[in-house]
C-alpha cells in the first residue's frame, strides 16, 4: 500500500460505511450507509458499533461493503479522499486493542469491534494532480 495512502487512513478518524440494504426484500434491493470512528491498522479499517445496528446486520449478510473518507474542503486544489472496497468480519484481539488505543472511552460504551479488509482503493488528492490505487495481491 503506498505510503500516501497509509498517511491519509492514519490522519483521519470518520468513515462513512454502506452496506447492500436487501433485508426485507430482494426485488427492492438498496443501499444503507452509516458513519463510524475508525483505527487504522496495516490493511484494515477498525470500527466499533453495535451487533444489533443495521448498518453491521447487513455487513454480516454481504460482507463485501464500500467505505469512503473524505476531507472538507471547498477550495479545489486541497481536496482529498478515498474510496475503498473492503470485506467485512469480527476483529481479532490484536485488532480490539489497536483501536481502543486510539479510542480509549471508546471502552465505556456498549458495541463490538469490527475489521473492514481493504480490497481495493483510490486515493485522490488534487495537490499531487493524480489519483493513487491500491489493489492487495
Amino acid at each position: 500500500m503506498d505510503e500516501k495512502i497509509k498517511k491519509f487512513l492514519a490522519n483521519s478518524h470518520l468513515l462513512t460505511l454502506s452496506v447492500i440494504d436487501c433485508e426485507q426484500d430482494l426485488a427492492a434491493i438498496g443501499v444503507y450507509s452509516a458513519s463510524c470512528y475508525y483505527a487504522f491498522m496495516v490493511e484494515s479499517l477498525l470500527i466499533k458499533s453495535s451487533a444489533d445496528s443495521k448498518h453491521i446486520k447487513l455487513a454480516e449478510l454481504n460482507p463485501n461493503i464500500s467505505v469512503t473518507i473524505a476531507k472538507d474542503s471547498k477550495n479545489l486544489s486541497k481536496i482529498e479522499g478515498i474510496q475503498i472496497k473492503a470485506y467485512f468480519r469480527k476483529a481479532l484481539a490484536k485488532e480490539k486493542k489497536a483501536y481502543y488505543a486510539r479510542f480509549p472511552f471508546a471502552r465505556l460504551g456498549s458495541g463490538e469491534i469490527f475489521a473492514l479488509d481493504i480490497l481495493w482503493a483510490k486515493y485522490t488528492n488534487n495537490a499531487l494532480l493524480k489519483k493513487v490505487i491500491y489493489i492487495k495481491e
